[in-house]
């Protein structure tokens, strides 16, 4: 089991209908999620931040940079 955990929940996305942590069967199914949840948040959130995957300890972690 394998889950993808984002690290910091800026406004956006706490709006948003995404979850903190969610878990999935394998890694390769929770980094395929987490990507799938960075494009989103890069398109369609307010653009304050950048989302990009990292893979630590078996779980995909979703971390966030300001931009600018």
């Amino acid at each position: 089991m394998a889950a993808v955990i984002v690290e910091k929940a800026c406004g956006c996305f706490r709006n948003s209908d995404f979850e903190q942590e969610t878990h999935y069967d394998n890694v390769d199914e929770a980094l395929e999620k987490a990507n799938e949840m960075c494009i989103i948040m890069n398109e369609d959130f307010c653009h304050k931040h950048t989302f990009k995957t990292q893979y630590v300890d078996g779980n995909v972690m979703i971390k966030m940079e300001m931009n600018g």
